[in-house]
């Protein structure tokens, strides 16, 4: 793992992971898992890692509930501390921010895409910025809980 980790590239990072169209496209959990991976680089297998964000995309298997990119942060904290006492308050933690950081103050993905063409670039850019932001903050989180410096 690493000693310090650049809180803006993680975000972008999965801004661009999500962004990419066709085959390269990552989910919004996917690209928050991945992003944080390569940031980090902890020693389990990024597939393996990024395959559990797989079914998060339109909101937890297209359900429209959970937005992605906040569970692929939460099972990523997981991942990370791999400790249910530990990583429970991380991941209260995060909840609340990544909510604070949504303009509509939600973490529903129907509610924080609603009016938006789902094929739209109003859509794309909008969870390309939820995708950073999931991925920042669960990244200032671990920062702070591993004793990992935040550049940036």
């Amino acid at each position: 793992m690493r000693d310090s980790v650049s809180i803006e590239a993680i975000g972008a990072e999965a801004a661009e992971l999500n962004g990419r169209l066709g085959e390269a496209h990552f989910n919004c959990g996917e690209s928050v898992i991945a992003a944080l991976w390569d940031a980090f680089e902890p020693d389990f297998p990024r597939e393996l890692a990024v395959a559990a964000g797989a079914g998060m995309g339109r909101g937890i298997g297209g359900s429209g509930c959970v937005c992605g990119a906040l569970a692929g942060g939460v099972a990523f904290i997981g991942m990370m501390t791999g400790d249910k006492a530990r990583a429970k308050p991380l991941a209260a933690a995060l909840h609340d921010a990544f909510r604070a950081g949504t303009e509509k103050n939600v973490t529903c993905c129907r509610v924080l895409t609603r009016g938006m063409e789902w094929d739209g670039a109003e859509r794309r850019a909008h969870c390309q910025r939820l995708c950073a932001l999931g991925a920042t903050e669960a990244a200032r989180i671990l920062c702070d809980e591993l004793g990992v410096a935040a550049r940036d």
